[in-house]
């Protein structure tokens, strides 16, 4: 909200329109809307010395009037209460004015109509509602206390909006926008019923990939409504008394606990860390007394943030926890109306006594949102009025967004948006440049003409993806790998093989249901040292968009007992709650060698491995990828169907390889123009992908030294390449290539 400024009440000049349209306008002269920050249209705050905020619409003064000076209608002084003369402060609020879901009405009894005409018929009430969505159509933006007339069967009747109620329910505005879809409804009466059919319910208006967990919120809360009552339940159901809501950080469970609060309770209690203090005495007590409180106000609400905190998993009989006051307290709610919602980041770490059918029984999970699901959370983060970022756009980011979670995608946005007033800022004349050019602020400007709405491009979602990471991936402190497959020469099979088991179940997930075809879990990539097992991978990563966590086996490796196996489960904690994503084992030979000669602490990692990739928890958009240069000592479980199950062999490259590698490596040096590759290629037979660019490198120093001895620039020429060549020693023996090959043809007979 920006800084507040004070004005004075006046009357406007000109006849206000029949309609209501501008009735809740507020008119400043151009200086002030730019002092306020406020453009024609924009939503501001009105403030008396004592009384609340009020929401009404800037625009531009159409005659000359003072900076100190607002013009208001006189709707907008009967509505609000305010006076002429008296002093309001304006500020500029940054969130939009929202749509009626529905709007209550009674008949004015202001004037005589209701005497001479009488109550309307019930069975009539339909009829003036529906013809009161035209004036409110026109009128567009309504608020509580303002009257409308309409005539209808030659009976002319004013009608005073009582109540007004939108899918947030706990915004600050006075103001509301009336839609197509908004219910109208006249009359006490039907005002009661209405609410009893319609009451608790959870929108999803400002959440955007939770439809599923707000279809299970809201048929829960079918419990909460009168309406429901009518229908018998057999003699053995109870209704729910609780929920537990979790998910990582950033998925938005503080925003759906905000939604459920809006969901039209009598009270709404909240108990987070600040409620409960040290003291275990005062503690129970402050908890006591909101249940009891919440019994008195049913239906009510109570929301329990940071569960894991306030109940945490006891450790032992004796142990500190307020678990045990919170299941007798969920306990005596037996057949009240009290509903009782927890979250947490880690719901195994919320006391078990409360994960009970009795108590916290129905748990939802807001997962790691999809590409779909992003898109949602993107459109919902634009909002309905807005076109920035446009609908292609936020399809580009969602594809872009591997890992990314609602809060995530939230920061993203402020920074696509700072990197695209960057960039517009060089192409467009700042304001206020415009304005120092004229000799009066008032008419140095056109307010509403000169000021360009922001432009978002590819280039804007480029830059800031790379300046983020997903908040699962911000505690992994790893270099995104930067290598494409232009970077890597031949193994043309390996790449289109790998590329279908990454991008089929990102892509193509319904055709794989459809044929009922699993995802690959994970790819063992075995060959000689040298030839690009680990280049492939990081490849793989970086034209998949997939996040990348690499680890060496050695470095799981711990002295100390329990640390390894800690150590391999958080890392497939991580690769979860980044998914979809790819973990690279190199030398996997270090963490997974055959069972008997290995130490019982090796056992143990690889039995962590083995749980971990096909355990209890399914391992899904989880790819795990490993490299050695000894699959014989590899253990024969970690390759069975469902684990290492696609095995690569990820020989010396063949001469078209080699002549690639060469070809990758001269288009970024200067080679002299007399240097057959395709012959040096030959040359190169047996030799790995390594050491072919090794070659290439000290064919490059010997360039080098010739041009420190001479003084003058050198090429790479043949004979630094022939030098070369001479230095470099071939490492792979064919006996070597033989053992690989006898190997693949013992795992496959």
């Amino acid at each position: 909200m920006s800084e507040a400024r004070q004005f004075t009440v006046r009357p406007l000049s000109k006849q206000p329109r029949n309609d209501l349209k501008d009735a809740f306008r507020v008119y400043l002269s151009t200086s002030s809307l730019l002092a306020l920050k406020l453009r024609a249209g924009d939503a501001c705050s009105l403030k008396q010395n004592e009384g609340d905020e009020k929401t009404a619409i800037a625009w531009a003064a159409v005659e000359n009037i003072q900076n100190t000076v607002v013009q208001t209608s006189r709707a907008l002084q009967d509505c609000y209460k305010i006076k002429l003369g008296e002093k309001v402060s304006i500020s500029k609020v940054d969130s939009e004015v929202q749509e009626i879901d529905t709007i209550f009405l009674s008949e004015s009894t202001d004037n005589d109509k209701l005497t001479n005409y009488g109550n309307i018929p019930d069975p009539e009430k339909i009829h003036w509602e529906w013809c009161l969505g035209y004036p409110f159509s026109k009128c567009e933006l309504l608020t509580v206390g303002l009257v409308f007339d309409i005539e209808l069967k030659g009976q002319r009747r004013s009608f005073k909006v009582t109540e007004i109620q939108s899918p947030g329910q706990n915004c600050s505005h006075t103001l509301f926008r009336f839609s197509p879809q908004t219910k109208i409804i006249i009359g006490e009466n039907q005002k009661a019923q209405y609410k009893q059919a319609t009451a608790l319910h959870v929108h999803p208006h400002g959440l955007g990939g939770m439809s599923r967990q707000i279809k299970q919120i809201n048929e829960s809360l079918g419990d909460y409504n009168l309406a429901s009552h009518r229908l018998a339940m057999p003699p053995f159901y109870e209704h729910s008394r609780g929920m537990l809501l979790y998910g990582p950080k950033g998925t938005g469970k503080t925003a759906l606990l905000r939604q459920i609060e809006a969901a039209r309770w009598a009270k709404t209690f909240n108990i987070g860390t600040s409620t409960i203090t040290r003291n275990m005495h005062d503690g129970e007590t402050k908890l006591r007394k909101v249940f009891q409180e919440a019994l008195v106000s049913q239906p009510s609400l109570i929301i329990i943030d940071q569960l894991d905190f306030i109940a945490p998993k006891r450790t032992s009989a004796d142990s500190s926890s307020l678990a045990s006051v919170l299941c007798e307290c969920l306990d005596m709610l037996k057949g009240s109306l009290v509903l009782v919602v927890g979250a947490t980041r880690l719901p195994n770490d919320v006391d078990d006594s409360l994960r009970t059918p009795h108590r916290l029984a129905i748990e939802i999970e807001l997962h790691i949102p999809t590409a779909l699901d992003r898109a949602e959370i993107l459109r919902a983060i634009r909002g309905v009025s807005s076109s920035v970022p446009s609908d292609d756009m936020v399809e580009f980011i969602a594809e872009k967004t591997h890992g990314y979670v609602g809060a995530d995608l939230f920061a993203l946005l402020q920074l696509i948006c700072r990197k695209a007033r960057q960039r517009c800022s060089l192409e467009v004349k700042p304001i206020h440049d415009q304005a120092e050019e004229s000799s009066s602020l008032d008419n140095a400007i056109n307010f509403n003409e000169d000021v360009i709405l922001i432009d978002i491009q590819t280039d804007d979602v480029i830059s800031a993806l790379q300046e983020t990471r997903p908040t699962a991936m911000r505690e992994v402190f790893l270099e995104t790998p930067k290598v494409k497959w232009s970077d890597i020469g031949g193994q043309h099979d390996i790449k289109k093989r790998l590329q279908k088991a990454v991008q089929r179940p990102l892509k193509f997930p319904e055709r794989m249901k459809r044929l009922n075809v699993n995802s690959k879990k994970g790819i063992l990539l075995y060959g000689p040292p040298g030839c690009s097992k680990t280049l492939i991978v990081k490849a793989l990563a970086t034209e998949a968009g997939l996040n990348f966590l690499a680890v060496k086996g050695a470095e799981v490796l711990s002295m100390y007992v329990g640390e390894s196996e800690r150590a391999l489960r958080e890392i497939f904690r991580k690769a979860r709650s980044a998914r979809p994503s790819i973990i690279f084992f190199d030398e996997i030979d270090a963490i997974a060698s055959k069972r008997g000669g290995s130490s019982q602490g090796g056992v143990n990692v690889l039995t962590t491995l083995l749980n971990e990739m096909d355990g209890i928890e399914e391992l899904k958009n989880v790819l795990v990828v490993a490299a050695t240069n000894k699959p014989d000592v590899i253990d024969p479980a970690l390759m069975r169907p469902g684990r290492l199950d696609n095995i690569l062999y990820i020989g010396p490259p063949d001469f078209e390889a080699r002549k690639e590698i060469l070809t990758i490596w001269s288009r970024n040096s200067v080679v002299h123009p007399e240097v057959d590759l395709e012959r040096l290629a030959l040359k190169m037979e047996g030799y790995s992908g390594a050491e072919v660019v090794n070659i290439c490198q000290v064919a490059g120093d010997a360039a080098l030294d010739e041009e420190e001895e001479t003084g003058q620039e050198q090429e790479v020429k043949l004979e630094h390449f022939e030098l070369a060549l001479g230095q470099v020693k071939r490492q792979i023996t064919s006996a070597m290539v033989q053992g690989y090959e006898h190997w693949r043809d013992s795992t496959t007979d």
